[in-house]
């Protein structure tokens, strides 16, 4: 199980989101604006940040910028220009989902961003 750090301005999108990712057993905690996104990821350890370019109060882009060094972010963002994927890509986003999604399929870019940093849900410890 991980904890993760919704960032979406839209409601309706951000609670997609957060009862998909609590239905494989994860944590998470929203954010609507890039200001309260940048105060949960510095009050609170997370182990990836689902994050929209198009915040209101600071962008997705300066936010990835004032993130914790070593934090994943996957952006999830309804900005499509190849200028906008390869800015995100390039401050170190691990991915780059456009809007509209696939709720499957972010699941799945999910896992492997988890699976990368040990945190999928599907890693269980026999004691």
């Amino acid at each position: 199980m991980a904890h993760i750090l919704i960032a979406e301005d839209e409601t309706a999108i951000n609670n997609l989101i957060r009862s998909n990712l609590k239905l494989v057993g994860h944590s998470c905690a929203q954010a609507f604006t890039g200001p309260e996104a940048l105060e949960l990821a510095q009050s609170q350890a997370f182990d990836l940040v689902l994050l929209d370019v198009m915040l209101p109060g600071l962008d997705g882009f300066a936010v990835k910028a004032k993130l914790p060094a070593g934090l994943p972010v996957i952006f999830v963002t309804a900005k499509t220009s190849l200028s906008d994927k390869l800015q995100g890509l390039g401050l170190g986003a691990e991915d780059y989902i456009v809007k509209p999604f696939e709720v499957l399929e972010l699941l799945a870019r999910v896992e492997i961003v988890l699976r990368r940093g040990g945190k999928s849900a599907r890693t269980f410890t026999l004691d």
